[in-house]
């Protein structure tokens, strides 16, 4: 019998509800030794819960799990641990007061003789860890001083360092460069080696032909199909996911746009070289580069989230932007890539996230008219799809795209001109991709004008009219042409060659 013949785990009818709505139903699943089963499925579909009740982080409605053929009920994410099961979280669970040392032995401190640390041998193993990883940080570095993407790779190495028998990645290359990507998959092939099981959630199908063995595709909470990767291909895979055919090159345009809208002259902050660009009425600009070339930067020191030198100018007249409190009076929005920490109150509900920067609109001289409040969420939660129970769900308990989508209305509502969208789809899948895409769109048509970072190549090639290419803090090159946005050109920019 080969080893990716043998179950580790194995899941029979496991299902679950929250507030009454069914997120899981009869799931059946069996995960192999030395295998990477890859998850896909719209956002909502189910998988971060699935691997949840995995992880001990969820307790299921009914079902079994059967873990080494033994019965499988972990209450906790130690006891999951304790048991050999690792999970990766998108969202990332470390300490930022603690150094990446103290991170990766957390709960697994190396002691000497009467309860003393053993620092020594923790560095020395941390580095060990660090150099295997190619990582460019150090073992007493603060996690609150490294980028998302470097804390990502810091979230890996504690996992592969803790040595489980499964290990769950959920969207690990969300926010990590490509050679950082293709050490991942190094390190998977690795695992592999040892006969480590892994389950891989992410909405990139182009990562599954270099990892995957088998795939699995949820939608609404069931499992539509699981078949070997070889025997599949992304068209089966997308079918599956939404039950309908996604077109993305409807989105292409050939439109001409010469009205400026937001023109920007020499900003400079410590991140960031000189730039100048322009961007038109109705445009959307990409901005493309490897993490850490200064795409976000840039659109910080625009908007006055740092310090920063230049001008600016809106309509051609000059404005002053010192703070994000002046940008939004100027008209602009920023939607940041971390929209859970810096984009939304996660312990709100929908109506309250999607109107706490317009209270005063609701503001009738001695209360809140909650009915107009009510209406103006009720309007955006049907034009934008906002999936939900009612608009006083929290929005902690939506998927990705779904909280994005209720971080757009607030801009929305707020009647910006512009805005500032740093990667609009990071870790949302393929269906509501195509959402977003069309409220990208609808925003534009009706007037407005976006700037837009995107990691994801397809992405910036897909919704872009023009795309500026960073590298190292620095502007390396513009293209006008939307038929030389292509993922060679982009590429070829980004890295220098």
């Amino acid at each position: 019998m080969k080893m990716t013949d043998t179950n580790i785990l194995t899941l029979k009818n496991i299902s679950k509800s929250f507030f009454d709505v069914t997120v899981l139903e009869d799931i059946n699943l069996d995960i192999r030794c030395g295998e990477v089963l890859c998850l896909i499925g719209e956002n909502g579909a189910g998988k971060s819960t699935l691997c949840k009740i995995i992880a001990g982080i969820y307790s299921r409605d009914t079902g079994e799990m059967l873990y080494q053929g033994q019965p499988y009920s972990p209450t906790t994410v130690k006891e999951a641990q304790e048991a050999g099961i690792g999970f990766i979280h998108q969202e990332l669970m470390l300490v930022p007061k603690l150094t990446v040392m103290e991170n990766i032995f957390l709960g697994a401190e190396k002691t000497l003789s009467f309860g003393r640390m053993n620092w020594s041998e923790m560095r020395e193993k941390t580095q060990h860890i660090i150099d295997e990883l190619e990582l460019d940080i150090k073992p007493d570095d603060l996690i609150a001083d490294l980028s998302i993407a470097q804390q990502q790779m810091v979230e890996i190495a504690k996992a592969v360092f803790s040595e489980y028998k499964i290990i769950i990645f959920d969207e690990p290359t969300s926010s990590i460069s490509r050679k950082n990507t293709e050490v991942l998959f190094k390190i998977i092939h690795q695992l592999k080696t040892k006969n480590v099981a892994m389950i891989y959630i992410s909405h990139r199908l182009e990562e599954f032909k270099y990892i995957a063995d088998r795939v699995t595709v949820l939608r609404d909470g069931r499992i539509t199909g699981t078949m070997r990767y070889e025997e599949t291909s992304p068209e089966d895979i997308v079918r599956l996911m939404v039950g309908r055919k996604v077109d993305f090159s409807r989105y292409r345009r050939d439109t001409v746009f010469t009205q400026e809208k937001l023109r920007v002259e020499n900003i400079q902050s410590k991140h960031i070289s000189p730039i100048s660009f322009q961007v038109n009425k109705g445009e959307i600009l990409g901005f493309a580069g490897l993490v850490g070339a200064g795409r976000t930067e840039v659109l910080r020191a625009v908007y006055g989230a740092d310090e920063a030198t230049g001008k600016i100018y809106i309509d051609q007249k000059e404005i002053s932007i010192h703070s994000p409190e002046d940008a939004v009076k100027h008209k602009i929005g920023f939607i940041t890539e971390d929209r859970k920490s810096q984009g939304l109150v996660l312990g709100m509900s929908i109506r309250e996230n999607i109107t706490l920067p317009i209270l005063k609109r609701f503001w009738n001289g001695w209360q809140l008219d909650k009915k107009k409040e009510r209406e103006v969420v009720e309007a955006n939660r049907s034009k934008l799809h906002i999936v939900s129970k009612d608009q006083e769900q929290q929005t902690k308990t939506l998927s990705g795209g779904n909280q994005q989508k209720v971080i757009l209305a607030r801009w929305l509502e707020s009647g910006v001109d512009i805005l500032f969208f740093d990667e609009p789809t990071r870790g949302i899948d393929i269906g509501a991709k195509s959402e977003i895409y069309d409220l990208m769109r609808q925003f534009t048509e009706n007037g407005g004008t976006i700037v837009m970072v995107s990691s994801d190549l397809p992405e910036l090639i897909t919704i872009s009219d023009r795309v500026i290419v960073m590298r190292n803090g620095e502007k390396v090159k513009e293209i006008a042409n939307r038929d030389d946005i292509t993922e060679e050109n982009l590429m070829h920019a980004m890295i220098g060659i």
